[in-house]
Order: C-alpha cells, then sequence, then structure tokens
C-alpha cells in the first residue's frame, strides 16, 4: 500500500526514461509523474501515457497495483520510432 504520494500528468521540460519500458520520454511529450513514499521507499518515476493506461487497467483486473521496472513492452509509437528503415 502507498504511504502517500502524488501523480498526474506533465509536459517534459527534458529527456527522461520511463520507468515501465525503459524507452525514451522526449522533451516536451506529455507524460505521467508520479512521487511519494511507498513501503517506507521514497519513488519519483515518470512512464509515457500508453504505459501509464496499461499499468491502470492491468492493476485494476488484478487487483495488484505493483510492477516490475522495464517489465512493459513499449507503446507502438515509440517502437515505430527505433525500427530500422525498410529497404525497397
Amino acid at each position: 500500500m502507498s504511504d502517500f504520494g502524488e501523480g498526474g500528468y506533465v509536459i517534459g521540460r527534458k529527456e527522461y526514461r520511463c520507468v515501465a519500458c525503459y524507452s525514451r520520454i522526449t522533451n516536451g511529450e506529455s507524460h505521467y509523474h508520479y512521487r511519494g513514499l511507498y513501503e517506507g521507499e521514497w519513488q519519483n518515476w515518470r512512464m509515457h501515457r500508453e504505459c501509464e493506461a496499461a499499468y491502470d487497467k492491468a492493476s485494476r483486473e488484478d487487483g495488484v497495483y505493483e510492477f516490475i521496472p522495464g517489465d512493459f513492452p513499449a507503446p507502438e509509437r515509440i517502437a515505430a520510432l527505433s525500427k530500422p528503415p525498410s529497404s525497397s
């Protein structure tokens, strides 16, 4: 259970790394930012909007509000950026 904390959507002023998929969150991108105390440990992390939505959906379905950092797949729009161009 969370001791206390707050989260919400923010616009990044620099590049960050998504705690859920470890992909880059670009400067100026809207993303979820959480900070607070969870089970006695200070937390300060960020997630892509898509990763936060997937986490929220999974949490509601199984009732477990925890995740393993880096365990989520990168959102499709992020994965598409890292694909090499197709040679035609």
